[in-house]
């Protein structure tokens, strides 16, 4: 699919929709290519060498078109697994991937629908969720789910305001073109995600993400990390006297270069997006 005759702003803008028309198909193309199928094959490794006993219930946040759930299902024969997405195409794509396992998947593998992020899902049951390569559109008509679960949390409030209109010492440095209060709803609005993420756990259970980037997180400044932090919800330090609310610990991140992060510069057409990778990081549910 040519991506250059895409306008995302546009698509993106029409909610999550889009995910089963334009964007679908662009999704379809771009998580099959040579360079997503190696990572997913790194993450689903990563994943594996991590627990010394299979989790008995994993899910899949955003599950697309179910790369990961097959890859994970191969991983862990003895798992139960959820697939869960808004987009009814990319379902599909992973129903039909998870009959290349056999007759039987339907009793290992639940794909739901759903918009997300998603409250009233199962609380508390799994003990692995990943989180990968996602793109979660708010639906422009219902606000719910981040008014009641975040948007108003007034400590984590303080905090994201305090990260959003700061800058960095060096102006060289600075990597935020958005306007502050751009900065500060993306923060929330992620927050709220990493929020349901850690609602779907057991307390000790395990969340792993993978999110494009363009540089291992110790490379990245304090302001940065402390953004990322915080809107993964392992954020343990004070920020101007406030303390965000704390969802996870830290276990560790890696950075791998990949042309993954192709998929940023088809929204941005910014050369520097071609460069980059992704940051897989493991978090602990606290």
């Amino acid at each position: 699919m040519d991506y250059k005759r895409i306008d995302f702003d546009q698509e993106l803008n029409t909610g999550p929709q889009t995910y089963n028309e334009t964007l679908g198909k662009w999704w379809q193309s771009r998580s099959s290519d040579s360079a997503h199928t190696y990572a997913y094959r790194r993450i689903a490794e990563h994943i594996s060498s991590f627990f010394a006993r299979p989790p008995q219930r994993i899910i899949d946040y955003a599950c697309g078109a179910g790369h990961m759930l097959t890859r994970l299902c191969g991983s862990f024969p003895d798992s139960r697994l959820a697939g869960i997405d808004r987009s009814s195409f990319l379902l599909k794509l992973a129903k039909k991937r998870l009959r290349q396992l056999g007759k039987d998947w339907p009793r290992r593998v639940e794909l739901i629908e759903t918009e997300l992020p998603d409250f009233s899902l199962p609380q508390g049951q799994a003990d692995l969720v990943i989180f990968v390569f996602p793109n979660i559109v708010p639906n422009p008509d219902n606000d719910q789910p981040y008014e009641e679960n975040g948007f108003h949390h007034k400590a984590d409030a303080a905090v994201a305001k305090h990260l959003a209109w700061a800058r960095e010492p060096d102006p060289e440095e600075e990597t935020v073109e958005d306007d502050s209060e751009t900065v500060y709803d993306s923060m929330l609005t992620d927050k709220v995600i990493s929020r349901n993420l850690r609602g779907l756990l057991k307390k000790g259970g395990i969340c792993v993400r993978a999110h494009y980037a363009n540089a291992p997180r110790d490379e990245l400044s304090r302001l940065v990390r402390q953004r990322l932090a915080f809107e993964e919800g392992s954020l343990d330090e004070p920020v101007s006297a406030h303390r965000a609310e704390r969802l996870f610990a830290f276990l560790g991140s890696t950075y791998f270069r990949s042309k993954v992060t192709e998929d940023v510069y088809h929204q941005t057409r910014d050369e520097s997006d071609k460069r980059g990778g992704y940051l897989l990081t493991t978090l602990l549910a606290v």
